[in-house]
């Protein structure tokens, strides 16, 4: 069957404003929603190794500290993630959901391992409290979310190359060959634990801990700095393997893109590089803060710069395709200025609602969440 016919012809309804005001909105909203991403990711992935340190005393703790800050990280990432997926289909529907429909049973799969996930997430919380280990609980989670996240890489490169389609379709486990596949998820995987170390080091020192602390919060700061370091060190790596499977049409169009293009790319490279020396340089986490402090800002940085690299590749990958079609548009201002004030003020009631869960501790007798 040829593309042509599988390609569904562009909606006739308008969209209700100019593609760059959707895009911009598409990359902010996105932003948002990846650090949960990787929160998640790199949450399950160091809570599950804490879990099973020999030392039962620091690992548990580690554990527990992960537990927590997933329990809220999940909701928070499918939250913000509804965002940037009604933009998405704004610009890009037609691809989008005829992807997720070759691939339905693995997209709709997508949700029950999401919930599983959750729930056993929620299990290692309560029996970390009880003082009981939680390797089995937190280790299915981490493999649950890794299967979402896989779900999710080869949906989008599947939505970006409908020259794939009528192949998958014949035979769906084919969308496991893209050669992009592997290195796109490990990228995105390194990044998750790479945040998660970087935050365990940060919360464990961001205030000089008492006497009796010190050592428990030197431990668990040193112990996220090298998970963060080392991680880093596979990202170059994974991310040169990246750059040379991407098919050349579409690493010639981003080459050839100019400072639009080489700009975030090369910057992101150089944020990467950044991170890895603020990172090496740590000694002691606690005497050393601002090193810490740093890491945490240039892994922002970097995520940001790559995700604009990453908006501009799917752009290239559907020019390739000749799938890029521009849609009609109009305006309607009205209805763009009550979805802002809306996400405004729930980003900030998130917020609040996290500085406070960071915040608040319970008091004598009260029970926590």
């Amino acid at each position: 069957m040829p593309t042509d016919t599988l390609l569904p012809a562009l909606d006739p309804m308008a969209i209700p404003g100019p593609p760059w005001l959707f895009h911009a909105l598409w990359l902010v909203t996105f932003a948002i929603h990846v650090v949960g991403v990787n929160l998640v990711l790199g949450s399950s992935i160091l809570g599950t190794m804490a879990s099973l340190d020999s030392d039962r005393t620091f690992g548990r703790g580690v554990a527990g500290f992960f537990a927590e800050v997933n329990t809220w990280a999940v909701s928070l990432t499918i939250t913000f993630g509804i965002a940037p997926l009604l933009f998405l289909q704004v610009l890009h529907g037609r691809l989008f959901y005829s992807a997720t429909v070759i691939l339905a049973p693995a997209w709709l799969g997508l949700l029950l391992f999401l919930t599983a996930a959750y729930y056993l997430t929620y299990g290692a919380k309560y029996r970390l409290r009880a003082g009981k280990g939680a390797a089995v609980h937190l280790g299915l989670s981490a493999l649950l979310f890794l299967g979402v996240a896989a779900i999710q890489v080869v949906v989008h490169l599947l939505s970006v190359q409908p020259g794939r389609w009528e192949g998958v379709l014949a035979a769906p486990w084919t969308a496991l060959s893209d050669r992009s596949f592997l290195p796109r998820f490990l990228h995105f995987v390194l990044a998750g634990v790479t945040l998660a170390g970087i935050l365990l080091a940060w919360v464990s020192v961001r205030r000089v801990p008492e006497d009796g602390a010190r050592a428990e919060a030197s431990a668990r700061a040193a112990f996220g700095v090298k998970i963060a370091l080392l991680a880093t060190l596979l990202q170059l790596v994974v991310g040169l393997w990246l750059t040379i499977s991407v098919p050349r049409e579409v690493l010639l169009g981003l080459m050839r893109g100019g400072g639009a293009t080489m700009l975030p790319l090369t910057l992101g490279i150089a944020a990467g590089f950044g991170l890895l020396v603020f990172l090496a340089r740590v000694r002691d986490p606690i005497a050393d803060r601002t090193s810490v402090r740093r890491s945490l800002e240039l892994f922002g940085l970097a995520m940001v710069l790559m995700l604009v690299t990453r908006h501009q590749l799917r752009d290239l990958y559907i020019a390739a395709a000749g799938a890029d079609a521009a849609p009609a548009t109009t305006g309607q201002w009205g209805v763009f200025a009550i979805f802002l004030g809306s996400f405004v003020l729930c980003a900030a009631l998130a917020i609040v609602a996290v500085v406070r869960s960071a915040k608040d501790r319970p008091g004598p007798g009260e029970a926590t969440a």
